[in-house]
């Protein structure tokens, strides 16, 4: 761990940088002797900017990419400090390249009750649409190493990952979170099971999660049991005839299995709630049991 300009910085594996500590999301450098590329964005300009000088300290290596795990702000706005091209899924394309001034709101509605304090440095960012999209998976072929790009879906249609093959290093963005809930509000709950199994199959050593301190492949299955048991549990609730509203409320005790930090306990209440209420819609139109997985 090293105390840089901004904030710490771990090196996972060999030239493979991790912080986890800015507003937002993990993000993440991989180096090689032909540039470097990172993985996702701070949000916050002031914080983008700390974490180029931070990585210009570290390496001589021109930043050649930014690859964007998702088309959500806390992944993707910080793209236009980075002087990296954006590569990202073409589903995030389209997001990126049609930001409205609903959306917008959303960003500053996000940090409201959150961290207040960084809202106006937030007025004026321009979202930076990705110069390099794929359908399914792109690999690099960059300074002897192999970094493939991924997408999985689940979390939302454009969520895809990162791993770096030669020291099986899986940047999952928000397929896997630790310390918060999961977001299902745009999501597939059957495809993101589908997707940690894929996850499993690359027999990672190391795990970079969207939100939360990374591990070991281990944090993949935590995340796995716990989005089956939200299923169980909701399938169950809508089984008995309870209502929406009824199985949100029985189903928030579930949320201190998150240790969630306090800070962030108010939006990710807000979140689980959306998230419970998508899973309660998509079990009524299929009219599941709890017996049957999501497909």
């Amino acid at each position: 761990m090293r105390e840089l300009t901004s904030q710490p910085i771990e090196e996972l594996a060999e030239d493979v940088y991790v912080c986890t500590r800015y507003y937002g999301a993990n993000v993440g450098c991989v180096v090689t002797y032909e540039g470097a590329v990172f993985v996702d964005a701070p949000i916050v300009p002031a914080q983008a900017r700390a974490w180029l000088a931070d990585l210009q300290y570290l390496t001589a290596a021109e930043f050649l990419y930014t690859f964007v795990t998702d088309a959500h702000p806390t992944h993707s706005l910080g793209c236009m400090h980075l002087r990296a091209k954006p590569i990202a899924n073409e589903r995030a394309y389209r997001s990126l390249a049609r930001y409205t001034p609903t959306m917008r709101e959303k960003v500053y509605e996000l940090f409201q009750d959150w961290a207040p304090e960084v809202i106006e440095e937030l007025r004026d960012f321009e979202p930076l649409p990705p110069e390099i999209t794929f359908d399914e998976e792109l690999v690099l072929y960059k300074g002897g190493r192999e970094l493939h790009m991924i997408r999985i879906g689940g979390h939302t249609p454009a969520t895809s990952v990162f791993f770096v093959s030669d020291c099986r290093v899986l940047f999952t963005g928000d397929l896997v979170v630790e310390g918060t809930a999961p977001f299902l509000g745009m999501g597939d709950l059957g495809e993101w099971l589908d997707g940690l199994g894929q996850l499993l199959e690359l027999q990672p050593k190391l795990v970079v999660p969207g939100h939360g301190k990374p591990g070991g492949p281990e944090i993949i299955e935590r995340m796995k049991g716990r989005l089956e048991r939200l299923f169980e549990g909701v399938a169950t609730l809508v089984a008995e005839g309870r209502s929406r509203a009824e199985t949100i409320t029985r189903m928030l005790p579930v949320l201190e299995e998150f240790e969630i930090e306090e800070q962030w306990r108010k939006r990710a209440e807000r979140s689980f709630r959306t998230s419970i209420g998508r899973i309660y819609e998509d079990l009524k139109a299929r009219k599941l049991g709890p017996e049957q997985r999501a497909e």
